[in-house]
């Protein structure tokens, strides 16, 4: 008997340097569940972070808007300084005048856009005059007051509640817009998570596949070596086919390996990781069962109650409703009433009766009118007009197209979801099979009745059949992930997760 000296491979070595990092990257792995990545998506994920802040600025817009049409207090007070000259050089006079005066009034414009003020103000004022024929001294202090009361209420441009209205109108659907579009960052932020997750775990799924492949392909080639190099039943030829198929699977390992740090690095991106914190993300559990596939009609009835995106454009058709009433409001005449009432008293400081009211009584006094502005050419509002009439056509357009999108989408992804589910239960089915055929294989080639290639053939088949079992889970979950995502229902699946990290 000849015996043959076995020649170490160098794929034995990388392989031995590749299970080593692994095993240190396995040490320090950070394991997570599907939920808990969720979870910490909602309080990193950079883009999320970034709806949940528009989201608040719309609602600050509302504030704003409301806040404008709160009543304003305007105040003021002013003093004065005032230094005349007169006469000839002979009986030059000068006289100077001092007043202090106060002013305050409150304004205030109605829903229907009455405008109205009531004010009140008041002045004291003194005089001195020096030199000159005339008597000189100080005169005063003189003390005025009035009071005044004001309304305007426009007729056609700003009348109404859709006019005045509008702004604060727009500002809330723009906030229920951004809170719409904040639930879908939110929904699909999820999406991008759980999918991410689940292909890691497909990925490490595949490198215990490999190396399982290739723990049995090394056995088998010990077995060959020895039956040809000891026992001598075996060929040289089965130590090649079983040496060649042990390569082959370590290298197929190799790029599993690599596969998984890049689906790491993917899902750490979707966390708001660095790849360097990433890559010791390590998936946890089982695929879970999301039930039966939904019916058409409920998928339809889902789209319209529940999709985030069509009530985010629902709410930005308001918001373009709201302002094609102010522009319409803007393009018409302005024809307005006004009355002001006031009422105003004087009192003199006399030399000689001291402190008196002039005339006996306060004075009193009303004005009213109509104002008409009617502006020659249509000019720019009835312009303005008609471009948020066009704008508010083309908004329409949009959501009708993207709701036949969206329920194409979902009818596509409900026929993708049931071809996913039958695919799982044929690769099922075909990974059992595969797995009796290599067990038979194996069992035929120790009484010699087949070969190393029947082996080699068997032992593929059923790697590749476990490999696409696997996909198939996934590909059915993330499916559904998908079908829900459409539907509005994915959300509502992790609302609790992210509503307790994301706020």
């Amino acid at each position: 008997m000849t015996l043959t000296r076995s020649v170490p491979m160098p794929w034995l070595a990388a392989l031995a340097l590749a299970a080593a990092c692994s095993l240190s990257s396995a040490a320090r792995a950070e394991t997570l569940s599907a939920e808990q990545a969720v979870g910490r998506a909602a309080s990193q994920n950079p883009t999320l972070r970034a709806a949940l802040l528009e989201a608040a600025a719309a609602r600050q817009a509302v504030a704003a808007e409301q806040g404008a049409r709160k009543p304003v207090l305007s105040a003021s007070v002013t003093g004065r300084y005032a230094e005349t000259l007169g006469g000839t050089d002979a009986d030059a006079t000068r006289t100077v005048d001092k007043s202090v005066a106060s002013s305050v009034a409150l304004q205030y414009t109605t829903d229907v856009g009455t405008a109205l003020e009531v004010g009140a103000s008041t002045g004291t004022s003194w005089r001195t005059i020096a030199g000159g024929p005339i008597a000189s001294g100080t005169f005063g202090p003189n003390y005025d007051a009035e009071a005044h009361v004001s309304a305007r209420q426009p007729l056609l441009r700003g009348a109404g509640t859709d006019a005045q209205l509008a702004p604060v109108v727009a500002a809330q659907a723009s906030a229920v817009a951004a809170e719409r579009d904040r639930d879908l960052a939110a929904s699909q932020t999820a999406l991008d998570v759980l999918g991410a997750y689940w292909e890691l775990w497909y990925a490490e799924q595949a490198i215990a596949v490999q190396e399982q492949a290739l723990a049995a392909a090394q056995r088998q080639l010990a077995d060959a070596r020895a039956r040809a190099e000891v026992v001598g039943t075996g060929t040289r030829v089965d130590v090649l086919q079983f040496s060649t198929t042990a390569a082959s699977i370590a290298d197929a390992l190799s790029q599993a390996r690599a596969s998984r740090a890049a689906k790491a690095i993917e899902l750490g991106r979707a966390l708001g990781m660095s790849p360097e914190q990433a890559a010791s993300l390590a998936p946890t559990g089982e695929p879970p069962s999301l039930g039966a596939v939904p019916t058409a009609a409920a998928l339809t009835r889902a789209m319209s109650e529940r999709s985030q995106e069509l009530a985010a454009l629902r709410a930005d058709l308001e918001a373009q409703r709201a302002r094609l009433r102010a522009a319409e409001d803007a393009d018409q005449v302005r024809l307005d009433l006004f009355a002001t009432a006031s009422v105003g008293t004087l009192w003199v400081n006399e030399p000689a009766t001291g402190l008196s009211l002039q005339g006996g009584r306060p004075a009193f006094g009303v004005l009213g009118g109509i104002d008409l502005e009617l502006p020659f050419g249509g000019g720019r509002a009835s312009a303005e007009a008609a471009r948020a009439r066009t704008q508010l056509a083309a908004a329409e357009a949009r959501y009708q197209a993207r709701a036949d999108a969206i329920a194409a989408q979902m009818s596509s992804l409900r026929v993708s979801l049931v071809a996913a589910a039958d695919q799982v239960a044929l690769a099922v089915e075909a990974a059992r099979m595969a797995g009796e055929l290599a067990e038979a294989e194996r069992q035929r080639l120790k009484l010699g009745i087949a070969t190393s290639s029947d082996v080699v053939q068997a032992e593929q088949t059923l790697r590749e059949a476990e490999l696409r079992r696997l996909r198939a889970v996934v590909t059915a979950l993330t499916s559904r992930f998908e079908l829900d995502h459409a539907a509005g229902a994915l959300l509502e699946r992790f609302a609790s997760v992210l509503s307790r990290r994301s706020s």
